[in-house]
């Protein structure tokens, strides 16, 4: 449990809180103070905790009326799911990696070099 103001007191900040409570209530109320703040502490948390436990159960039935499932289980079955190839037809794979028959070969550019072959005339 983080409490957000609590961040920021350092020690000397707690034993004057301690001390200022002491002096307002007596030594003889402080256990009894901090016994009744335990138990209403308990009681928020278990009525949030039955809050949250009602929530799911609500979530859970109104999956199972609309016919959904959890969806981590689809995203779950997505990934452990093999694909296959977007190229692969399992009707012929001999000529799922050839290319169609009408496409021309790809040719390679020629290559430029600043370098005389030799064969140029200078002039």
């Amino acid at each position: 449990m983080n409490l957000l103001f609590l961040n920021s007191i350092g020690g000397f900040e707690v034993i004057f809180i301690l001390l200022a409570v002491l002096m307002l209530f007596g030594s003889k109320s402080v256990p009894g103070l901090a016994k009744s703040l335990g138990k209403g502490m308990r009681e928020i948390r278990s009525a949030s905790n039955e809050i949250k436990r009602d929530i799911q159960n609500s979530t859970l039935e109104m999956r199972k009326d609309l016919g959904v499932g959890n969806p981590l289980d689809d995203i779950k079955k997505l990934i452990e799911e093999p694909s296959q190839p977007l190229d692969f037809r399992p009707d012929n794979p001999e000529t799922t990696l050839e290319a169609p028959a009408d496409s021309k070969p790809i040719q390679e550019p020629e290559k430029k070099t600043d370098k005389p072959t030799g064969k140029e005339e200078i002039s």
